[in-house]
């Protein structure tokens, strides 16, 4: 059955042949005539046949009846036909002809297909289950998909329900079967065929059910497996293989064919149709097994990786899972505001990236005063604002190879401040009452116009560390007063040198130098003649005096 790319069709059909094989050929309708008539002109010297060519959408009856036909044709031109393997254009055999035949005339009456009855078995995961052969299917998805949605939704509305023929119990299951001759023979020679074509013509994706239904009628030995070897997703959207897919479809001994291969993946169809290994050793690890890398396919395609958000997968908030960013990273807050030289403090102890204040309301500071990071995430506010999270987690995604760090301030984003704590991959080390440090008056500021400045950076400061202590918090925090801080300058910097990956900080001798006070005395004047309390530092006039007489940490 052939859609597109007939260069792969004419490479299969030859090998095939070439393995004195029967093969029939049908060309989708809506392949232009030019590429079919080409693929005729490559293969006329070979005993292939063309059945007759039909529209084939994807879910209709068309699609079954032009591969049963086609199956037809093949045992009514070829007595010595034993068994018909339905595949695919993007199918590719994945042993050898001669261990197919081998395998075939061991079990001569026997037919392989994947059924599975649908009472008993759940086997579609996804989409239209049970009414997929209760509803009437008059438009296709792929071409009518407004007219087929509104069909589908009036009848449930109107309680439409179709009855099942009484000489039918209906399984669904893999549309790639092998029949044998006799199987396949009593399928299409059925007296109630008639009646079984008109009910599911009607139906939804009928190469899924057809023969999956009738071989249970017409079998006389039957083997509940498709030799052909398939992965859907939950949406039945096929795996595709790749040349770096080779040791996994190596492995797989019990199935004679693979679908879906990339039409592209040269090195598997040199290797399968002409026996030439690849000359370039894949890049992908050599290493698990095919269920697991479907697993993790699967798991990629319904949960996304954390930290991964993009146009194609954009995922609903509640199903995320734990982990909202990449990889683990430092928030400091308060450390730029009491040690000189920061970043280049944490670059000598090996960190990847310490950036500055991301989050500033004006500016957007990467390490190194970079423009651009990777992942074309730019240094533009506005750009920044416009989705602040998909911001964050598209830094650290796109730097997810080295550790990162920035630094916050109680007057940055606050819708940020509490995104960051639910996230567990933040390490928060905060300095309680930081923000009070360069707390200076500006020259033409009233005194009143401080102090309202001033309270609101207190009252950002108590949600934040409300926010902290909440039993929501799901990010690692480290806190400390600044009195705490200016007592011994170590506690922040110990535990900063402690989280940086590699830090060969009992090494390091020296340590960044404590700024010296600027506005602090100030502020503490001007709230307290106000009749505000101070910060929530645990500072007092002895602390100023040491902060003030203090030139290195």
């Amino acid at each position: 059955m052939s859609h597109h790319h007939l260069y792969r069709v004419e490479e299969l059909a030859r090998h095939f042949a070439a393995a004195d094989c029967r093969v029939v050929i049908h060309v989708d309708s809506n392949t232009p005539q030019t590429e079919f008539d080409a693929l005729k002109d490559a293969l006329s010297d070979t005993d292939t046949i063309f059945a007759e060519r039909r529209r084939c959408e994807w879910g209709t009856f068309a699609l079954h009846d032009a591969s049963l036909e086609s199956a037809r044709l093949l045992i009514d031109t070829f007595e010595d036909v034993d068994h018909v393997c339905l595949i695919s254009g993007s199918c590719l055999p994945i042993q050898s002809v001669s261990a197919l035949k081998s395998h075939l005339a061991r079990n001569r009456d026997t037919d392989f297909v994947d059924t599975h009855f649908l009472d008993e078995e759940k086997w579609i995961h996804g989409g239209l289950s049970e009414e997929r052969f209760t509803l009437f299917f008059p438009f296709g998805w792929q071409s009518r998909r407004w007219w087929f949605d509104r069909a589908v939704d009036l009848q449930r509305r109107f309680r439409i329900q179709r009855t099942i023929p009484q000489h039918l119990r209906i399984a669904v299951g893999s549309q790639w079967w092998t029949l044998s001759r006799g199987t396949l023979r009593r399928i299409l020679d059925d007296p109630l065929k008639p009646k079984t074509d008109a009910y599911f013509r009607k139906c939804w994706i009928v190469d899924e059910a057809y023969v999956q239904t009738l071989v249970h009628t017409h079998t006389r030995r039957l083997v509940n497996q498709t030799l052909c070897l398939s992965e859907f997703d939950p949406q039945g959207k096929p795996f595709t293989f790749y040349d770096d897919h080779a040791h996994l479809l190596r492995g797989s001994a019990s199935h004679f064919f693979a679908r879906k291969v990339w039409h592209g993946a040269s090195g598997l169809y040199n290797k399968y149709l002409n026996g030439v290994e690849p000359m370039i050793a894949a890049r992908r690890p050599k290493r698990g097994s095919l269920d697991d890398l479907v697993a993790e396919g699967r798991k990629n395609r319904c949960v996304g990786r954390p930290g991964l958000l993009m146009q194609s997968r954009f995922p609903v908030q509640a199903f995320e899972p734990q982990h909202v960013t990449a990889r683990p990273y430092l928030v400091l807050d308060g450390y730029d505001l009491l040690f000189e030289d920061i970043q280049l403090w944490q670059k000598s102890l090996g960190i990847g990236r310490a950036h500055g204040r991301i989050f500033n309301k004006n500016s957007v500071e990467f390490d190194g005063n970079a423009q651009v990071m990777p992942g074309s995430v730019v240094a533009n506010p506005r750009i920044r604002d416009w989705n602040t999270e998909q911001f964050l987690t598209n830094l650290i995604w796109h730097t997810r190879d080295e550790q990162q760090s920035f630094q916050f301030h109680v007057s940055d984003s606050t819708r940020m401040a509490s995104f960051i704590l639910k996230d567990p991959n933040a390490h928060v080390l905060f300095i309680k009452g930081a923000w009070a440090l360069g707390m200076t008056q500006k020259p033409d500021e009233s005194a009143a116009a401080y102090r309202r400045r001033a309270m609101r950076l207190k009252l950002l400061e108590q949600k934040h560390i409300n926010e902290l202590e909440s039993n929501k918090t799901r990010a690692q925090v480290q806190s400390w007063t600044l009195a705490q801080v200016i007592a011994d300058p170590t506690l922040p910097l110990n535990a900063l040198a402690q989280m940086i990956e590699g830090s060969q900080a009992a090494q390091t001798g020296h340590m960044p130098k404590m700024r010296k006070e600027h506005g602090l005395n100030e502020l503490a004047y001007n709230m307290t003649t106000a009749g505000i309390s101070a910060p929530a530092s645990g500072i007092g006039a002895a602390n100023i005096r040491h902060l003030k007489q203090s030139d290195t940490g």
